[in-house]
């Protein structure tokens, strides 16, 4: 005999910050830690089942998806190439360092809808002719309804959606407030189908937190197939745009901009941003060669040695490995004769440029070097070199690029290790060229 009201339907106790389900009201999440945040819902409606389609993956074609240009180099050579049909780009960073900007200078180069949940049309409009560019493609909304979202996209046809940002949008079934762990998750994945359904690219504009992470669920940055990161410090003018995954391109680009009055310009010479003029040359200084993805990027290293106080000596780097610099400071002292132990040594990258490779590691060994003895290392010297425990200076990865990058920049002598020195004359270098086998014989010839 069957229970009366046994077919009745159970309550759903959600919770509003992650979307975890409870069998019961609590007062604590147990998923994570929120407190009064678990709420009754009703059952979501069920999704409207489609049939699924198999395709051949042997008649699928070798041919490389066709992209859309961006009309933005610098942005083109990050993602691969351009803008995948059907593709979802997700851009973060700082708040105010330029993503809205990025996004509108991108929308209006092709038929596009922007929808802000932070902005008016009003004030996008304005936005607009404050950088001056046609807008005539492009067209507003404020709503941050993905439902709503769903059926104009599904209308309109554009070629490129915006959304801005990812935190603002919210599912009508789904309970919760806006920002929430699982409207964010849920709404992602919304769009990640309407995406790949209806072949139009997304492009979502993430806030970070104080930790540098885009705000909401790690599995965000799983859904999407493109993941960029919008770096820069405010007391310069540059930006970095940096690729952290992407399914259609390397991960290893990076884009270069420069923020003026109207909005975001590429910058064309890549060194003037982080290389000084050679006019005030002074001890201390050294110039190397980062390798960048696709650039070769000369930077310059500033060392400064002062005898210290303290019974510890500081080891202080802006721009460097704090671990690598100790080492390179080590082998100084065991293989370079330098009596180090009573100084303190601060290296800084010019220009606010991060050095991830150990390519720079004699540019640094030679600045450090420089700045102890108060003599400066030649003009138009570059260097490139790694830095082992015994004192031996290695070879680099594609040297040749390099040795390129120097000789069109004007470099008149490169100090590189004795195998990279062979394949100066095949690059086209027609300056002075030392090979070194250790950091005692760069030591030699620069001072």
């Amino acid at each position: 005999m069957t229970a009366k009201g046994s077919d009745k339907k159970r309550p759903r106790f959600v919770c509003a910050s992650c979307g975890a389900e409870h069998p019961k009201w609590a007062g604590c999440c147990d998923a994570c830690g929120e407190w009064n945040a678990i709420t009754a819902a009703e059952s979501a409606p069920a999704r409207l089942s489609s049939r699924a389609e198999l395709h051949s993956l042997a008649g699928a074609g070798g041919e490389p998806p066709l992209r859309t240009t961006s009309g933005i180099a610098e942005f083109d050579l990050v993602t691969g190439g351009g803008i995948v049909p059907g593709s979802v780009i997700l851009v973060g960073g700082d708040p105010g360092i330029g993503k809205s900007t990025l996004a509108l200078q991108i929308a209006c180069s092709m038929k596009s809808i922007y929808f802000s949940g932070e902005e008016s049309p009003l004030q996008i409009r304005q936005r607009a002719q404050r950088l001056a560019v046609p807008a005539d493609g492009v067209q507003v909304s404020s709503s941050t309804i993905v439902e709503e979202i769903q059926e104009i996209v599904q209308d309109r046809k554009p070629e490129c959606v915006v959304i801005d940002s990812v935190q603002t949008l919210s599912l009508r079934e789904l309970p919760g407030f806006r920002g929430s762990i699982g409207q964010i998750r849920e709404s992602t994945a919304r769009l990640v189908e309407l995406a790949k359904r209806t072949g139009v690219p997304v492009m979502l504009i993430g806030h970070i937190t104080k930790d540098g992470a885009i705000a909401g669920p790690k599995m965000l940055e799983h859904l999407v197939d493109t993941v960029l990161y919008f770096e820069g410090d405010f007391s310069r003018d540059y930006r970095i745009l940096r690729a952290f995954k992407n399914r259609f391109g390397s991960v290893n680009e990076i884009g270069l901009f420069r923020m003026t009055g109207k909005g975001l310009e590429e910058v064309r010479d890549k060194n003037s941003l982080f290389l000084s003029p050679f006019s005030s040359h002074s001890a201390g200084s050294a110039v190397s060669a980062s390798l960048e993805g696709s650039r070769i990027i000369l930077f310059e290293v500033q060392a400064l040695v002062t005898f210290t106080s303290f019974s510890n000596p500081r080891r202080m780097a802006d721009g460097f490995d704090l671990n690598r610099l100790i080492l390179i400071a080590a082998v100084l002292e065991k293989h370079g004769m330098l009596k180090l132990g009573t100084c303190d040594v601060f290296v800084n990258v010019a220009g606010g440029f991060s050095i991830t490779e150990t390519a720079s590691d004699l540019a640094v060994a030679m600045a450090i070097v420089s700045s102890l003895r108060e003599r400066p290392i030649p003009a138009h010297t570059g260097m490139a070199g790694e830095i082992a425990l015994s004192g031996e200076v290695r070879p680099v990865a594609q040297v040749h690029r390099r040795i390129q990058e120097f000789a069109r920049s004007g470099f008149k002598t490169l100090v590189l290790s004795k195998k990279d020195s062979l394949e100066a004359r095949d690059a086209g270098f027609t300056g002075e060229v030392v090979g070194v086998a250790t950091i005692a014989e760069a030591m030699d010839f620069l001072f």
